[in-house]
């Protein structure tokens, strides 16, 4: 409390009266407990109050990974400025190289939204999960419960696939969306089949009303323009057939269905085919058993060509390509001489990468994972030191640490082989600071009364209807795929008009978004900006609490380049 903890009053009959006393939250996240005791009259009354207290910013989170040789050590600053029962920190050392992208399996299990490709890249390596996890998350950490989840959680994928297909056996790039993703569905074939091959439950007639969207989408032989560098890092532009149809051709091959004839057609037109694609084609006529044609259109190496980073339609990137065209060869000519100077070649790609998109994580950690199962064991050992006290030995098993190691100064020394590390940490800093930049995107956030008056400063009467206005734009180029996400300061309530909320009639030029989340605390729009468009978005809500509070920023993020991001408007709210 701030300030004097009791006040008198005296309250006439019939009457009442309010009293106010100040509270600041500490430094920590939960549940604030207020006991209020009223005395009067000779008589007691007690009650207990439950305040939740949240952040302002979001998470933020810090890692790293590496390889440690027999005979060296790794040292591991795991400090950081951070609300002390906000911390979670975690460090695992292996004899598995897959323990060196379990940030990317983290990413893909929590990644939190949900379109089609994004359920998809969730779930497809969790079908592997159990065979890796006891590499990632060893028996200390409740791996019974974590193989259980995963279970369920391409299920589930699979229930939501479902209920995503359209009337021409395609799916939806939305829950309840009406428009096709070619990439999506070609995509959703290739996880179903694995999964079923792993033995989960899928419908055969889904199945088959979704290879018969590829196999006509196939057949249309459209063309598009495809920007790439070469091997003299010019950048340079070509007309190629769209890559959703060689992964659509690879992807039917797999299910038995192969398109020969339109096969033969781009392998006569190989010119219509970017390096990945031409991967995709010979390993598909490896599946429909023509090693000829096979050994005549695979390329004697992923070089040559690095394609420019696509934020939307088949997602593609150089290092998704690589994991696409590394994974068709895995899973068809396991033999082929070109899969360990591709492997070493991704991994070095992924750990140099400052971000990783979904597309990128899932197909890296598919091809790196299958891979990894089949390493050779070593007898390499690690003993874990924390603020110089020992903390724990890692050998045959893997080890994972975490309250063991958060807020320390971590030591890894290692005999007799390679280990691979992997740490992480996160949490909210003490401050609610962020840095405020706008990098190829430019978001803003501006506050309204029900008339379309613009409110001077964020000082608002409590019952108030406030209407929040967004704006969005690119600063460079069109970028598809935004997620724009708004943390309402805790003085603020979302009236959701599909709960009947009040309308504003003076809004004329809402730009219609892609998806809206509405949650407790924060609303999620998904859209697409550009440079020549202002693009206004609109929601409504209510001053609720009086108070003052902090406002985290209004941020925009592409989720298929985290370069693409602006982070703006953090404040102060007062609710009087």
């Amino acid at each position: 409390l701030s300030g004097d903890n009791s006040q008198s009053v005296s309250i006439p009959a019939g009457d009442e009266r309010q009293l106010f006393f100040k509270a600041k939250a500490k430094n920590e996240i939960g549940t604030a407990l207020i006991n209020v005791e009223a005395s009067g009259l000779g008589e007691k009354f007690v009650e207990k109050i439950d305040m939740t207290v949240r952040p302002s910013t979001s998470l933020l989170k810090t890692s790293g990974s590496g390889v440690i040789e027999a005979g060296k050590s790794a040292n591991i600053d795991m400090k950081a400025d951070y609300i002390q029962n906000s911390v979670k920190g975690r460090l695992i050392v292996s004899r598995s190289p897959v323990v060196e992208f379990a940030k990317s399996l983290n990413y893909l299990v929590m990644y939190p939204y949900g379109c089609v490709e994004q359920t998809i890249s969730t779930a497809f390596p969790q079908i592997y999960f159990a065979d890796l996890i006891d590499d990632v998350y060893p028996a200390q950490s409740g791996n019974a419960m974590a193989k259980q989840n995963a279970y369920f959680n391409v299920q589930e994928a699979i229930r939501k696939l479902q209920t995503m297909q359209l009337y021409d056996g395609s799916l939806s790039y939305w829950q309840g969306g009406d428009y096709a993703s070619w990439w999506g569905t070609a995509y959703a074939a290739h996880f179903l089949i694995e999964a079923r091959k792993a033995g989960f439950e899928v419908d055969t007639k889904f199945l088959n009303q979704i290879y018969s969207y590829l196999g006509g989408q196939v057949k249309r032989k459209e063309t598009q323009i495809y920007e790439y560098y070469d091997d003299g890092n010019t950048r340079k532009a070509t007309r190629i057939a769209p890559k959703e149809t060689f992964y659509s051709l690879y992807v039917l091959a797999l299910a038995g269905r192969q398109d020969v004839a339109t096969m033969n057609y781009y392998k006569a037109n190989q010119q219509l085919m970017s390096l990945d694609s031409k991967y995709l084609l010979a390993t598909s006529y490896y599946l429909a058993g023509d090693q000829a044609a096979y050994r005549k259109l695979l390329p004697q190496a992923f070089t040559g060509e690095r394609s420019v980073t696509a934020l939307g339609g088949s997602f593609y990137s150089y290092i998704r390509d690589e994991a696409i065209a590394l994974n068709s060869l895995i899973e068809t000519d396991a033999q082929s001489n070109q899969i360990g100077i591709m492997a070493k070649h991704l991994a070095q790609q992924m750990k140099q990468a400052p971000y990783l998109n979904t597309q990128e994580s899932a197909f890296g950690l598919l091809a790196l994972g299958k891979l990894a199962k089949k390493a050779n064991e070593s007898n390499a050992t690690a003993t874990i030191y924390a603020d110089g006290k020992e903390v724990g030995k890692a050998s045959n098993k893997a080890i994972s640490l975490g309250k063991q190691v958060e807020g320390k100064q971590v030591k890894i020394d290692v005999q007799g082989g390679n280990l691979y590390y992997f740490w992480e940490l996160e949490g909210l800093n003490t401050t609610g600071t962020y840095k405020e930049e706008d990098s190829f995107l430019k978001v803003r956030k501006e506050f309204y009364d029900r008339n379309g008056n613009k409110f001077s400063s964020t000082n608002f009467k409590q019952n108030e209807l406030v209407v929040v206005k967004i704006t969005l734009q690119s600063t460079g180029g069109f970028v598809p795929n935004v997620v724009i996400t708004d943390m309402l300061p805790a003085g603020l309530e979302i009236d959701n008009p599909r709960l009947g909320g009040v309308g504003v009639s003076w809004i004329t030029n809402a730009a219609v978004a892609e998806h809206f989340d509405f949650r407790d605390d924060r609303v999620n729009i998904f859209a697409s900006a550009a440079p020549t468009e202002i693009k206004s978005f609109y929601y409504v809500c209510r001053a609720v609490s009086r108070g003052t509070f902090k406002m985290g920023p209004v941020s925009a993020d592409a989720m298929y380049s985290a370069e693409y991001h602006s982070y703006n408007g953090a404040g102060m709210v007062v609710v009087e």
